[in-house]
């Protein structure tokens, strides 16, 4: 596989900053690098304007694309509190000017869930549906006549009910709203049904973005390529096969599980 498709993401891990994960992306011959815009990764509040440029000429002088993932920590722009709602919307808002000043061109979006206890009360998830939809509006008028896009991400099976789980959900969006682009995240399928050959075709003509880690099926671990049951090579197989020449990121926080993962990939 060619790497400069490929890219890694920033993530919480001790030892590692923004600088190093930068650094470990060409180390290892990546083509980019995706921001994680939470707290301590990429933060939008805590990069000023001469940091984000910064941030920009590095990766331009290190030749790798930046892409940018929207908070997902305590964010939740469905959420039935209208306050955190509200608070989260601002959250990935945000990360929109981010993009915008890093000179990424993407920016991969989680839906919304719904808590447990709401999910299971006649109503709860429609009305979260339509939070979703309307946020993403908003959204998606932001980055309007700029460069950026976005990019919805399909989630994982979890306590809480995430509101894009299969590929018919994700189409209920993607028809919806024309601008907004998909973001398939391989590892989250895999604790669903893990049948990505119908959901490729689903997505056909709005895929931007692909997110590669292993699980065993059952939980979203984020575990290196080969340290579990997802059938990452048949996938990337298909993925060529349909023609998809986008990129790849490898949501894998561990950064020797991470070289171990580029050295298979580097294969195929």
């Amino acid at each position: 596989m060619d790497l400069s498709r490929v890219g890694l993401s920033t993530f919480l891990f001790p030892g590692m900053n923004l600088p190093k994960w930068l650094e470990l992306a060409r180390a290892l011959g990546l083509g980019g690098v995706e921001l994680r815009a939470d707290p301590l990764c990429a933060y939008p509040p805590e990069l000023a304007v001469s940091e984000r440029s910064r941030l920009r000429h590095q990766a331009q002088e290190l030749g790798l694309w930046l892409t940018v993932h929207a908070p997902i920590y305590d964010v939740n722009f469905t959420s039935t509190n209208p306050a955190l709602a509200a608070a989260s919307l601002g959250e990935v808002a945000a990360s929109l000017d981010l993009a915008h000043d890093v000179g990424a061109d993407l920016v991969v979006l989680h839906p919304g869930h719904v808590h447990e206890d709401y999910a299971q009360l006649d109503g709860a998830v429609e009305a979260a549906w339509q939070r979703m939809m309307f946020c993403l509006e908003l959204l998606l008028a932001k980055v309007e006549g700029t460069s950026v896009r976005l990019a919805l991400e399909n989630k994982q099976r979890a306590r809480v009910r995430d509101l894009v789980l299969t590929w018919e959900e994700h189409r209920r969006v993607l028809d919806a709203l024309p601008a907004l682009g998909a973001c398939l995240d391989l590892g989250h399928l895999c604790t669903v049904n893990g049948d990505f050959r119908p959901y490729l075709q689903a997505l056909e003509g709005r895929l931007l973005h692909v997110h590669l880690h292993d699980n065993q099926g059952e939980r979203d671990e984020h575990l290196g390529l080969g340290r579990g049951s997802v059938p990452w090579l048949a996938f990337l197989g298909e993925l060529d096969r349909v023609g998809y020449r986008g990129r790849l990121v490898l949501e894998i926080p561990d950064p020797e599980a991470l070289r171990v993962s580029v050295r298979l990939i580097a294969r195929v």
